[in-house]
Order: C-alpha cells, then structure tokens, then sequence
C-alpha cells in the first residue's frame, strides 16, 4: 500500500497511509496527488491530524482542498487553525463555499450544529415524486444524506419528512404533501453532541434533522458524523483517566515533542499525590523499623484498594457519560459499592490473611492486614463514587482526574488502616 497513489486507494486507506509516514513524506505525497483524491483521505483523517499536514502547504493548496471536502469535515479541519490562518483559507474559497462553512463555524464544535452537514434533501411539499426524483438525480453528488427527504414550506421551515425509498412504490402523481409523515422528530442546534448520540443509540436514528428556534432545517446530522463522535468522545474520556491532556491531539504516530507536552503536566501532578502516601508512610517510621514485614504488605493492601477503586471509578464515569446516574440514584450508588467494597474487602482479607498466618505464623499479624484490606476496600468503594460525583458537581471532567484522586485516596488509606492498626495493637 506504501507505493500506491492516493488515488488507487480508498479513502479511508489513503488516511492510514498518510498516518503511517513522516510529516514531510505525507505532505510530499499530498502534493503528489490528485487533488479529489487527496481531500477525501484528508476527510477521513482526524481533524487535528488533517490541519498538521495542511500547514505544511501554500495557503492556495489549502484552499483547494478544503473546497473539495464535505462543509462538516471542512469545518471540523477549519477549527484547529488559529483565526488569521483560518480567515486566509476562507478568503480564498469561492463565494458560496466560503458563506456555508463561515455559517457553520459559528456553532460550537461539540454541539448538533457543529456536526451537521448542511446538505439536506429539503423539497416543496407541492412536488410529485416525479420531479422530485429528477430534483433528486440533479442533487445527487452534492448529498450527503439520502435517506430522507425533508419537506419545507416556502419559508423553510420543516413541516414534514418522507423516506426516499418510500417513492419507489408510490405513483408518481402524488404529491410529497399528501405522503409525507408530518411527526418530525429533530433536534436543535446547540443540542450537546454526547446527547445527540445517546438520541442516535436509544432510538437507532439513521439521521436526525437540525433546526432553528422557529422550525427553519438548518442542516442534518448522519449517524456516521455520531460514529465519529463517539470515537472521539471515547478516546477522550480514555486517555483523560490516564492524565493524557489534549487527548485528541494524542496517537501512536503523534511526534514525541507533543507526547511529551500532553502527558508530562499530570504525571508531575500524580507526582505530587504519591507524596502524599509517602507522607503518612513517614509518620509511622518507628512501627516500621521494628515490624519491617509490615513493608512486604504495604502494597498489597494499597494496591488492592487502587485496583478496586479504579473499577468504580470506570462504572461511575460510565454511568454519567450515558445519562444513567440520576439524582436520587447517587446514595444508591453509594450504598452499593460500599457493600461491594465491604464483600470484596472479606474475601481478599481473609484469602491474605491466611496467606499471611501460614507464611509468617502469626496470628495477629494476619488479622491486622485482613483488618486492613476490608476498611481498604470500603474506602476505594466511597472514593470510586464520592470523587468523580464531587468533580462533576464542581463543573470539571470526572474523566480527566477522577482515577489519579481515587488512586491517592486508597493509598493513603490502604497504608493508614495498616500502619495505624500495627501500631496501635503491636507497639
């Protein structure tokens, strides 16, 4: 595939491509290209690595590639150069393509509008299907969605929608008003992208339409444009819990430089929580000195408690992202992972313990660290809750830190429960 032209590969086998070779190598190939060929592997590349590529090129080059891409592609790849560029590309763009996307860019990126292509089938109820099937064949390259036809009155606004493959077996005499399922359902255009999708998942939309404050069709939205969403939106939430900053702008093939600045800030940040652990070790240096076995299960019972909490931690990001976790739900969930904490807790303790007594043949020793593990455990199952609720009650991404803070909790408790407990029954 590495010596074939863009234009002898799909798209999306023209993108990997690009994605697999050096910045200068791919640009080179860009350059090399038909240009129909080139916009279309650019498409389906994610819009931050498209706009890497694009800045090596003369802005007249950038133009001409933009120009030839679907407006939502266009605009996605718009909004990751800074205004002055991005104001010389649309300069540069014919009259017409430059009034769609200037339209478009003014939605916010993560919302219905910013993801909708404004090529909808929008048809007068007073056509037969005849003409519009001819209106159709005349439309058909500039079409992104060809499932529905929507139908407006003269001033726009939607009043109805039609199935195309409906007018297949219908005469062509009768008009769109007369067949038309006048129960549209749509969305608005600041309608959040992750609701759009949960919208795309519950009902299986194959597309949904966009409208104004007074009915006016804006735009549609496929469910392929949700499939990217989704895409993004997961590996978002994925490197977030990781302390992977800008996570869209991160992949295998990403230059180390930006690597670097996208993973370094939490790692100084998880950095300062591990001395935190390091501190309430330190308070119980003489426990330690004397009782030196208590060193071997430290991070046994730490590292249980992280792992527990970790899992409640991803059961409760989840249940936010989908919409699962109501109000009156959150003591619920409370009470559950405690009581799973409290369950996992027994049957780990007493599995270490008993190691532990037939290792070492002491029996109090063996108590304190099932002792340790159970309060360990039920401490990972509050935090795994209380942590990412509390950082989204405080208007931040449970995602981005929430699993870093867990880890924290569990570690200081996981070696407070046990150091203190040594302490108080052995010193």
């Amino acid at each position: 595939m590495a010596e074939k032209k863009l234009s002898e590969l799909h798209p999306a086998d023209g993108a990997r491509l690009l994605e697999s070779l050096d910045e200068g190598e791919a640009v080179k190939r860009i350059e090399a290209a038909e240009e129909e060929a080139a916009a279309k592997a650019l498409e389906e590349m994610e819009p931050w690595e498209s706009s890497r590529l694009l800045r090596n090129l003369s802005a007249s080059k950038r133009a001409d590639l933009i120009g030839l891409m679907g407006p939502d592609d266009a605009v996605d790849i718009l909004q990751e150069f800074g205004e002055e560029v991005r104001g010389e590309i649309l300069r540069l763009l014919e009259d017409r393509k430059r009034k769609t996307l200037s339209s478009l860019l003014e939605y916010p990126e993560d919302t219905a509008g910013g993801v909708m292509t404004p090529r909808a089938v929008a048809l007068s109820p007073d056509m037969n299907i005849g003409e519009a099937i001819e209106e159709l064949r005349r439309q058909r390259e500039k079409l992104e969605d060809l499932n529905y036809a929507y139908i407006v009155d003269d001033e726009e606004r939607l009043i109805g929608v039609l199935p195309l493959r409906n007018m297949a077996f219908r005469e062509p005499g009768l008009t769109l008003g007369e067949i038309m399922d006048e129960d549209v359902k749509t969305v608005s255009s600041d309608l959040d992208q992750e609701e759009l999708a949960r919208l795309f998942e519950q009902y299986e939309f194959i597309s949904l339409p966009v409208t104004d404050e007074d009915g006016k069709l804006l735009g549609v939205v496929t469910v392929d444009d949700v499939i990217d969403v989704l895409r993004r939106e997961d590996t978002e939430d994925m490197f977030s819990m990781v302390g992977i900053t800008e996570a869209r702008e991160e992949s295998i093939n990403t230059p180390w430089q930006i690597s670097l600045k996208h993973r370094l800030p939490w790692l100084f940040v998880n950095l300062g929580t591990a001395f935190l652990a390091a501190l309430v070790v330190g308070l119980f240096q003489e426990t330690i000195g004397q009782y030196a076995v208590l060193a071997v299960f430290m991070p046994v019972v730490a590292g249980q408690g992280g792992n527990s909490g970790s899992q409640t931690v991803a059961i409760l990001i989840r249940a936010l992202a989908l919409g699962d976790l109501r109000e009156k739900s959150n003591f619920s969930a409370l009470l559950k992972e405690s009581w799973l904490g409290l369950l996992h807790g027994l049957a780990i303790g007493l599995t270490v313990g008993l190691i532990v007594f037939l290792w070492k043949g002491e029996l109090m020793m063996a108590s304190i660290v099932t002792a340790a593990m159970i309060c360990s455990m039920v401490a990972a199952g509050v935090a795994g809750v209380c942590i990412p609720l509390g950082l989204r009650n405080l208007g931040l991404d449970p995602a981005l830190s929430a699993t870093i803070w867990t880890t924290t909790v569990t570690d200081v408790f996981g070696f407070l429960f046990l150091l203190g407990l040594a302490t108080w029954l052995l010193m």
